[in-house]
């Protein structure tokens, strides 16, 4: 009896990958970042300039 050198048809993936997938992740990620500076601008900018000021 010979062995299969093949993977089960169960277990073939689309060799593009999930991209729909990692763009909503890219998108959301970026809408959360906007939205937090949006809310925080003045404490981040704050704080970065300080930040900056202290090691430059």
């Amino acid at each position: 009896m010979r062995r299969r050198l093949t993977r089960p048809k169960w277990w073939r993936r689309d060799e593009r990958g999930d991209v729909p997938g990692w763009v909503m992740i890219t998108v959301m990620t970026i809408v959360m970042a906007s939205a937090i500076f949006v809310i925080f601008q003045e404490r981040v900018t704050s704080f970065l300039r300080g930040t900056l000021d202290k090691y430059m």
